[in-house]
């Protein structure tokens, strides 16, 4: 596939490039995202020669100028956030050989970005209640409880709660560990003491259960192969032995949905426990508690904070303060 015009680079630019992309690759970034913020860093270089400017000279009026000639070209506020996102990488990638060269694109964004409004958020009573009601008469709702949770308490996600190991969870401490990846920060979190009480019972008992009764004959479907010792590495397992845990997420929601048939699935859980948090905690704890790499990402669930805000601005109100 051939490049479109504004990606396609001279000699001098794509050898500068190559040492951005290395430095990408080292952070953990997938091909496609090297791929992007190499073509629009590569794009500012270009814009840059023909400015006659050189990226250790170029100061915030710069960069100003820069978003003008976007907006020029037709870019919205999206992808020239997009742009300048990559421009700060590329400047981070300077500063690991130049230690004093300005950063001229740090904290700089293009506002009036629409963003999607996050609705249908359940208050902390309401999961509450969910958790508590949740029944546990089989091993494989013992597991969906534990799993409940972590989904209401520490607003992981599926692909997180794929990726937790035995070892991630810090009992004695009351603390668990949430691995990072791509899309997300690493983080340690607090547990509530019932649900320590819950993971202890699980990793000693249930989960040792599942794992012995995964080669007995069963009516459910099995996997043509069950790779025991990757399952053994896995803090969640699936009844059936197969590595993907997907298809308990639906045997646990089948029995949510029973309960408050207004829950639709993990992610509208974690929607409503980072905006929970939001009213006891400040942004910058929230943004770390969520794993969230960019704070304008926590800054979302602000909006569905405005009815309480209302109401506290209300109660200070002079003329409701009682005489």
């Amino acid at each position: 596939m051939s490049k479109k015009p504004e990606y396609s680079f001279n000699n001098k630019i794509n050898s500068v490039l190559q040492g951005f992309k290395s430095y990408l690759q080292d952070l953990g970034n997938g091909a496609n995202t090297i791929r992007q913020k190499s073509n629009y860093a590569g794009y500012f270089l270009k814009w840059l020669e023909t400015e006659r400017l050189l990226p250790e000279d170029t100061r915030y009026n710069d960069l100003l100028n820069f978003i003008d000639y976007c907006k020029l070209e037709g870019d919205n506020n999206k992808l020239i956030n997009g742009k300048l996102r990559s421009i700060r990488n590329f400047y981070e990638y300077l500063q690991s050989t130049i230690p004093n060269i300005i950063n001229p694109a740090a904290n700089l964004y293009v506002r009036g970005i629409r963003r999607k409004v996050i609705t249908g958020t359940l208050d902390y009573k309401t999961l509450e209640i969910l958790y508590q009601s949740y029944p546990t008469e089989t091993l494989r709702q013992k597991r969906n409880k534990v799993i409940l949770g972590l989904f209401v308490y520490q607003a992981i996600t599926t692909e997180e709660l794929q990726q937790l190991e035995p070892n991630h969870l810090k009992l004695k401490e009351g603390k668990i560990n949430i691995p990072g990846n791509r899309r997300r920060n690493s983080r340690t979190l607090e547990l509530k003491p019932f649900q320590i009480l819950e993971l202890h019972e699980y990793l000693t008992e249930i989960r040792t259960r599942i794992i012995k009764e995964i080669t007995k004959p069963k009516p459910c479907r099995k996997p043509d192969q069950i790779n025991k010792t990757k399952l053994e590495n896995q803090l969640f397992i699936s009844i059936n032995g197969s590595e993907n845990i997907k298809n308990s997420l639906l045997h646990l929601f089948r029995d949510v949905k029973k309960i408050n048939p207004t829950v639709t699935n993990a992610k509208q859980i974690r929607q409503s426990t980072i905006t929970n948090w939001l009213k006891t905690y400040n942004l910058r704890q929230v943004q770390y508690m969520a794993g969230h790499k960019y704070v304008s990402s926590t800054e979302r669930y602000q909006g569905n904070n405005l009815e309480s805000l209302q109401i506290r601005l209300e109660k200070c109100h002079p003329l409701n303060q009682e005489r």
